[in-house]
């Protein structure tokens, strides 16, 4: 049960990885914070994400980007938010799951670690 428990709280972590919010509504879209050769997730208005997608260049009306080798032009009228994955965070938050998941179970039995 212990394991099947551990499993699941890996697999949720995983599936909700860490990201941060680049351009949306609440910074007027402001797409000057978009980094060349940077891997971004771009959530669009009709609720698709175009996951991968890496920022080349932007036009007054588009942004440029590779996503498996192939270049995509995305209008910036159809974009809703964009978001910057985090790898450093996720890992750090599975680590943490992970050890509370090991430690708390031998403090509320009251018995040492791996016992």
């Amino acid at each position: 049960m212990k394991t099947f428990l551990l499993f699941l709280i890996f697999i949720a972590t995983c599936s909700t990885s860490c990201v941060s919010t680049k351009v949306s509504s609440k910074n007027n879209y402001d797409y000057s914070v978009l980094r060349n050769n940077s891997k971004y997730i771009i959530e669009t208005k009709n609720g698709n994400k175009i996951r991968q997608f890496e920022f080349l260049n932007q036009t007054e009306n588009l942004i440029i980007g590779m996503q498996e080798n192939s270049e995509v032009q995305i209008e910036k009228s159809n974009i809703n938010k964009i978001l910057k994955p985090s790898t450093g965070k996720t890992i750090s938050l599975i680590i943490g799951i992970v050890g509370a998941a090991v430690v708390i179970p031998a403090y509320i039995g009251n018995k040492p670690v791996g016992q």
